[in-house]
Parts: structure tokens; sequence; C-alpha cells
């Protein structure tokens, strides 16, 4: 029987179905000869992958898709297969399908780039989407794993964002410090300090928020936005009532920052200053400029590796006040504090295709709520978020979305922006 086997086998091998009329068994294969024989087409599914990544570029995402995805099922084994797993990840529009296809590539290649690129990425579509304590563990992963990569101290001030963006403001300020320590020459630097800034403005430490706007001014007279930094310390002058520094702070935003979007606001504290405390109304001088001082290394960021923060927003319609019962409207007016900042929503749902809008839209108006509609993009990915209101105090955002959950019949939770 064994024979018989081995006679069909040199059958086989010999036939000319198998081998070409022109072969010569005395000569000898290249690698390269070997590897055209086993992967004949791997010069076109190359050239089809450079493709793919040219119209990835040119943001045409679908038929980007359309090369990858038989690509990727056809030629597992081409050397080029790792990359373009992760860039059919990046341009898939559907959150789940994304989620899972950059979660694969991260386990499977944990010890190549693509791997790394694909941890980070997983923790920017979580925190896109608001998911945010699946961003805290993504975070904490790729620096458990890659904690001296070149894109550590932008992954940890990410991790930092995240904490205060669920609300655990004492833990995103020990990840702003890591990020001080490992980054102080970089961008990252003066972001880390402004985050601090706000965290500990929201624990109601002004004195320790404080400090940290006025290291940005000292430290990081370049930083790009400086206009915000002068509103929060004007911000929180005035809840230390310090007057005059208030004053001056936003005066300084209004002079050197003119057409920024956080002028109004300004002009808006400086009236109300000016009516109830009048001692303010002789400051015509502003806080010093930052001057730029030799000790100062910037480097510039990358802007392939940012997240949310230079995505496209829109929101249709404009900001709306929400609805609520008279008893409501008055508990809102008495909790509201002295500033009228508005950094808190209530969110009914987040969802990668526009069409799965409708159902929330109409279940909100069926309640007796007013809504908009935050759209958020990076590469083919979007997620739109419904809102309801625009509110000064967590308290009063919370009540909302507890009666929102209980009409709707859907999870709404509260944001802070």
């Amino acid at each position: 029987m064994k024979r018989f086997v081995y006679l069909v086998l040199m059958l086989i091998l010999f036939s000319p179905a198998v081998w070409a009329d022109d072969f010569d068994p005395s000569a000898k294969s290249t690698p390269d000869e070997l590897s055209s024989v086993i992967t004949p087409v791997s010069g076109e599914t190359k050239a089809l992958f450079e493709k793919a990544k040219t119209l990835f570029d040119q943001k045409n995402y679908k038929d980007c898709k359309d090369i990858l995805a038989p690509l990727v099922t056809e030629h597992p084994m081409d050397d080029f297969i790792p990359q373009a797993r992760l860039l059919l990840a990046k341009v898939q529009e559907d959150f789940d399908v994304s989620v899972a296809q950059l979660r694969e590539v991260a386990e499977q290649y944990d010890d190549k780039p693509e791997g790394m690129e694909a941890q980070k990425e997983l923790g920017d579509r979580y925190y896109l989407a608001d998911k945010y304590e699946d961003a805290v563990d993504a975070y904490k992963e790729y620096l458990d794993r890659y904690e001296k990569s070149p894109m550590a101290v932008e992954v940890q001030y990410w991790l930092a964002c995240s904490y205060s963006a669920a609300g655990k403001d004492k833990e995103s300020i020990e990840e702003y410090k890591k990020v001080l320590d490992k980054g102080q020459l970089t961008d990252w630097a003066p972001k880390a300090l402004l985050g601090m800034g706000n965290a500990y403005f929201k624990i109601e430490k002004y004195s320790d928020a404080e400090n940290q706007y006025l290291r940005i001014l000292d430290k990081y007279a370049t930083y790009n936005e400086l206009n915000l930094v002068y509103l929060k310390l004007g911000e929180t002058y005035e809840l230390e009532k310090k007057w005059k520094q208030a004053y001056a702070a936003y005066q300084t935003l209004v002079t050197r920052f003119p057409k920024a979007m956080e002028v109004s606001e300004a002009q808006t504290r400086m009236a109300d200053l000016s009516k109830t405390r009048p001692e303010v109304q002789p400051i015509v001088t502003v806080l010093p400029t930052p001057t730029i001082t030799a000790t100062v290394v910037l480097t510039p960021l990358v802007e392939a590796t940012t997240t949310a923060t230079v995505v496209a927003v829109t929101a249709t319609p404009a900001v709306v006040a929400v609805q609520t019962t008279p008893e409501e409207a008055e508990q809102e007016v008495a909790d509201q504090p002295v500033l009228k900042m508005t950094p808190f929503h209530v969110q009914v749902g987040v969802y990668s295709r526009r069409a799965n809008v409708l159902k929330t839209e109409r279940s909100i108006q069926k309640a007796g709520y007013q809504y908009y509609v935050v759209k958020m993009k990076r590469d083919a990915f979007t997620v739109y978020k419904v809102r309801v209101g625009n509110f000064a105090n967590r308290s009063i955002a919370e009540k909302i979305a507890r009666i929102l959950a209980k009409k709707t019949k859907e999870k709404a939770i509260v944001v802070e922006e």
C-alpha cells in the first residue's frame, strides 16, 4: 500500500500539468522564484495595497475599503497584511466592526508597529464615542505594553482626559502630572497643565487651578490656546473673589485675541463685573504678555496622531434650551452658580449611522424635549451624538437624564465638554 501511494505521488509531481514544459531538473530555484511560485500574484496584490493607501490619503474611504476587504481575505500571508488590516479597521463606518477589527490587530500584532497603532486607535475610537471607561482601559493597556514608545506621552495625556471626562478628576490630575514628568518640553505639557487646572477647578480647588493656568502663561508663551487659558483664569479669579485680577484676565483675552470664540463670554463677564464691582472699572491695563524664553523647546505635533480635538464638529441645530416643567425650571435657577458656564449635556445616544438617530430623535420629541445632534468624524468613522440641553450644573443635567431615560426608554448619560 505504501509503495502504491509513493508511485501516485511521483506521477503527480512529474505531471506536465504541474511543471512547465521547459522544466530543467538540474536548475536551482532562488528564494525569490520560490516565493513567486507560492504567491504568483504578490506583485499585483502589493500594487493594489499601495492604491488602497493612496485612496485612504485622498479620503476616498469607500473605494479603499472595496480594495482592502478582498485582499485581506484572499492573501492573509502577504507581508503587507498587518498594514492592510489596520487600514481596513480605520475605514469601517460601523463602530462595533471598527473596534472589533482594531482589537484583533492589536492582539495579533502586539510586537509590531501596526499592533501598537491599533491599540492607540482603539482608545481614540472609544474616546470619540464618549465611552470613557473603555478608553481608559485601552490607553492603560497601551502604556503597559509600549511605555517607551514615541507616542507614550500623547497616550498618557488622553488617558488623563478620559479620566476627567468620566468624572474621575483626582485620577486625571495624577495622569496629567505624569505627562508633565515625561514630556515637559513637548506640546503636550501646556495641554496637561490646562487639563489639570480644569480638573482642580471642577473639584473647587481654585488656588491650585489658578497656579496651573499661571504656569502656562509663564512657561509656554506660544501655546495656541492661551485665549482659553485667560478665560479660565478669569473665571477662577472670580470664584476666588479676586475681582480686579478677573477683570484684567478677561480684558487681556479681549485685547490679545479679539477674534477668539471666548471673547463674547469675556465681554459679558466684564460687563457684569463693572455693574456689580465698580472698583474694577478703572482697570485699563491688561495682564503682562508672556515672553518667550530660551529654555522653551516645543516639539511640533504630528497631526495624524491627534484625536478628537482636531476632528470637525458640527451641531444641528444650534444650542437649544431644554424644555422643563415650571418646578424643574425653578430648581434650575436656584442651582445656577455665579458663573453662567454650561459644560454639561445630556446624551441620549451615540450612533455610527445617521439613520439610527431618527428613532431617538422621535422619542425625545415625544417626551416633550428639544434635541441637537453633534457629528464627529475621524477617518471614515463618524459618530452622531444626540443631546439635550446645556447645563452649568452636573446635578441639573443628571436630573434631566433620569427623566429622559424614563420617558424614552433609552440610556441617557451626562457628558461634559
